[in-house]
């Protein structure tokens, strides 16, 4: 692979594809989300007549502001004075306002976005946000005390105005932009709003704006489907977050109802990140078991195999609401996890190390192999492939036991083997 497309700041020849690809194998329970992106961002990045870039897109893109309006925004921004005549960019950003509760996968799927923009493989970025994708840049809560309010935003402008000028195709992602302040959203919203006035092409930038705005609408919406996220229209959900959105900032006292109204007119898409579900949770448990938990026998020479009952005995650890959904989302699979399985894989690791180190150590004293102390023969060690494990679900039903069975050939893990982390950790 050529360091060129590996952690740059330009989109890759095959980042459609790649984002095609990457995000819907790993982002769980989102599929309307990661749909919805996947169209937005590829129409955005691809090659169009004389070379301009998504140029599919530009029809429903705003190709610049009066003169009076791009003046009012220049002083909000600090910039623009003097009375010289602006140059009105072509195209806006690309503007996605992703919505919904805490542990739904909002973070990780901006996260595998940029791996995928910026990498020609992005399974192997994994410094991100970082050096496998300078690209990108993620701003976590902008409100700050009133006395350090000034300084500090200015910081921020600053900041992102480097960042945009700077990086050919920029990637801009605000977390919790619901619990901005005024001056903090106000400074933002001028910016898309008018774009222009960085003095730089933006029409090439992603940005998303991420809160848990709407997600009391969200999960109303799966109630009434009873949490089959296939029978909602995606124009029903869309409409939803447009409106609670645009509820919410009139309702800040921050702007005026025209501008609150003209900057929703600037965001192309909405994307709804449901509250996960029990089935949801189910996936996720079985990601976490291949991919942490049998990778590390494997590792080790080992093998692992499970059955249903012990997923669903780890999925009843995790804390639902009376609606059945998790009331952290995907974090507490993890943490489950550690604290019914760690230790019985830890114990199984020391065996297994320590079954390698007799090997190494029977393979050096010669054909005979080492000796047996409970008989006083010479035996060769068991080998590694041939050691299985299976997880079980205790008689009583109170704990999980990893017993090992040998037998040759190993019986395989009944998951998949992605190396790849379950998602919605956030």
């Amino acid at each position: 692979m050529s360091p060129l497309w590996r952690g740059t700041n330009r989109y890759v020849p095959n980042a459609c594809d790649n984002v095609a690809t990457f995000l819907p194998a790993r982002v769980v329970g989102q599929d309307m989300a990661i749909r919805h992106l996947v169209n937005a961002v590829c129409e955005h990045v691809r090659e169009g007549p004389e070379g301009a870039a998504g140029w599919g897109a530009s029809s429903r893109h705003q190709q610049g502001q009066q003169q009076g309006d791009a003046a009012v925004a220049a002083a909000a921004l600090g910039g623009g004075g003097g009375g010289q005549p602006l140059t009105l960019m072509r195209r806006k950003p690309l503007v996605i306002s992703v919505h919904g509760p805490p542990g739904t996968g909002k973070t990780y799927t901006h996260t595998l976005l940029a791996r995928a923009l910026y990498n020609r493989d992005p399974a192997t970025a994994m410094s991100c946000p970082g050096q496998g994708c300078v690209g990108a840049k993620v701003l976590y809560g902008l409100s700050y005390v009133s006395e350090e309010q000034a300084g500090q935003l200015a910081q921020v402008r600053e900041a992102i105005l480097d960042h945009l000028r700077s990086t050919p195709h920029p990637m801009l992602v605000i977390e919790e932009y619901d619990k901005l302040d005024c001056a903090s959203r106000g400074m933002l919203r001028q910016l898309i709003r008018h774009p222009e006035l960085i003095s730089t092409d933006m029409s090439r930038a992603i940005i998303l704006l991420e809160s848990n705005l709407g997600f009391l609408e969200l999960e109303s919406l799966l109630t009434a489907v009873k949490g089959n996220k296939s029978q909602i229209p995606p124009e029903t959900a869309e409409r939803v977050l447009r409106h609670a959105a645009l509820s919410s900032w009139r309702s800040s006292d921050c702007e005026r109802i025209d501008d609150s109204v003209a900057f929703a007119a600037t965001i192309d898409h909405y994307l709804p990140f449901f509250p996960l579900t029990r089935e949801d949770i189910t996936v996720l448990v079985e990601q976490e078991m291949a991919t942490n938990y049998a990778a590390r026998l494997a590792a080790r020479g080992g093998s692992l195999a499970w059955e249903a009952e012990v997923v669903r005995w780890l999925v009843g650890k995790v804390d639902f609401d009376s609606g059945s959904y998790p009331l952290e989302g995907a974090t507490q699979v993890a943490a489950v996890c550690v604290r019914f399985l760690a230790h019985l894989f830890r114990a199984v690791e020391m065996e297994l190390h320590s079954t390698a180190a007799a090997a190494a150590a029977a393979a050096a004293a010669g054909p005979h192999g080492g000796l047996n102390a409970a008989d006083g023969q010479h035996k060769a060690p068991l080998p590694l492939e041939a050691v299985e494990f299976r997880l079980v679900v205790a008689p009583g039903g109170k704990e999980l036991r990893l017993l090992r069975r040998s037998q040759a050939p190993a019986r395989a893990a009944p998951a998949s083997s992605s190396s790849e982390p379950p998602s919605g950790s956030m």
